[in-house]
């Protein structure tokens, strides 16, 4: 089991009280806002057939080219634009079909890696990987599943995870999730579960030989607290290009963990000027016969954890609380803050910002130096606007 990040949680339902970071954050690390980084925003032309925009991708050494993946609207299969950041125009598209011979054998699952400009990974539902060339042609397909074993992997974790999959020349790396979400027929809301004793939170595929290893360690000590929470196994993490380390988080937790080849090698407590205060959101009734997940208004949670290699620094976005009188985050103001780390994990800044109304941040990428974010307001049907922000000038001590 990991080193506990939460001696400080006071296990009491009844006050609710729960834990936030005890560290003295350093008085060198600065303190900013959002527009201090902002260059220009950038702009997604959306077309007829890509009515929602959500987890943009990026290749790695490609810094000027974004890659947007959505299901075709007549749901015959899976489409990929590829989109040129400097005009913001689409320049490619392709067409998977979800059935016949370019499909994947028992369906399309939700992870896709694009490795390089001709190789691009999906996984299929049964847990088997297609590749696919820039014409959208498979040129191979692996069955994982009759490699993995059945006692090891459950294929629904394997394929519920949100979307950490990273790629080397050789090994191909993915995360599991071990949630499990429910309907609960006495209080006719949804639930959500996941198994304490869990220990495959990650899986590496050799992808020349079929090799197969999984990551052995346990949710920190204390973590059961959120088992309720649908989103608490959400893992957030990022590959450090210039190191080779993997590094990882809970989003209910202040702890970074460093991983070499699936080893569990140290704990990390990055420095901060916010005191974080977790708390289990739930479904909750919203409007007449709906519900929404929904955390209290004083819940922090962190969501990216991004690795920027022109600058070599990490950047960690996190939720620090909503305020407001609405009843649920979509009439609240949600308030951020990006927190900027040295490869070594020193601090240097912490910039925050606040989003108004109904949008979350939602999207992101991080390319060439340049962080972009979905702003909060998109006025026009026609277009997704981003802020585009240059890391390069985040203040240093």
């Amino acid at each position: 089991m990991l080193k506990s990040p939460f001696s400080q949680i006071l296990f009491l339902f009844v006050s609710i009280t729960l834990f936030s970071c005890e560290e003295k954050a350093s008085d060198e690390i600065y303190v900013g806002k959002l527009e201090e980084l902002a260059v220009e925003d950038w702009i997604f032309y959306k077309d007829t057939e890509t009515p929602n925009i959500q987890y943009l991708k990026t290749i790695p050494d490609h810094d000027d080219v974004v890659i947007l993946a959505s299901g075709l609207l007549d749901n015959s299969g899976l489409e990929i634009k590829f989109y040129d950041i400097r005009t913001s125009k689409k320049t490619q598209q392709i067409k998977i079909p979800y059935e016949g011979p370019q499909s994947i054998k028992g369906g399309m699952g939700g992870k896709i890696l694009v490795r390089d400009m001709n190789t691009i990974l999906l996984f299929g539902r049964t847990g088997r990987l297609g590749f696919y060339d820039i014409l959208g042609q498979k040129t191979k397909e692996i069955g994982i599943d009759s490699i993995l074993d059945e006692q090891v992997i459950d294929f629904d974790n394997f394929m519920n995870g949100n979307g950490i999959l990273i790629s080397g020349e050789t090994w191909l790396q993915i995360n599991q999730n071990p949630a499990k979400t429910y309907f609960d027929i006495s209080s006719g809301l949804g639930k959500a579960d996941f198994p304490v004793e869990f220990k495959n939170w990650f899986t590496q595929i050799n992808l020349k030989t079929g090799e197969v290893r999984h990551s052995d360690f346990k949710i920190p000590s204390g973590y059961e607290f959120f088992k309720g929470d649908g989103f608490a196994t959400n893992l957030i993490g990022v590959l450090d290009t210039k190191r080779g380390y993997y590094y990882f988080s809970w989003p209910y937790s202040d702890a970074v963990y460093k991983l070499n080849n699936l080893i569990l090698e140290e704990e990390i407590i990055p420095e901060t000027k916010v005191n974080f205060t977790y708390i289990p959101g739930k479904e909750t009734p919203w409007g007449e016969g709906f519900t929404v997940f929904a955390a209290p208004k004083e819940a922090s949670s962190h969501i990216f954890l991004l690795y920027d290699s022109s600058n070599d620094l990490f950047v960690r976005a996190s939720k620090t609380h909503e305020s407001g009188e609405g009843e649920t985050k979509f009439e609240r103001t949600k308030h951020y803050v990006l927190s900027f780390y040295s490869g070594d994990w020193e601090p240097f800044g912490e910039y925050f910002f606040d989003f108004e109304g109904e949008l979350d941040l939602e999207n992101w990428f991080l390319t060439g130096g340049r962080l972009f974010i979905n702003k909060p307001e998109q006025p026009n049907e026609d277009q997704y606007e981003f802020y585009r922000l240059d890391l390069s000038k985040i203040k240093k001590p």
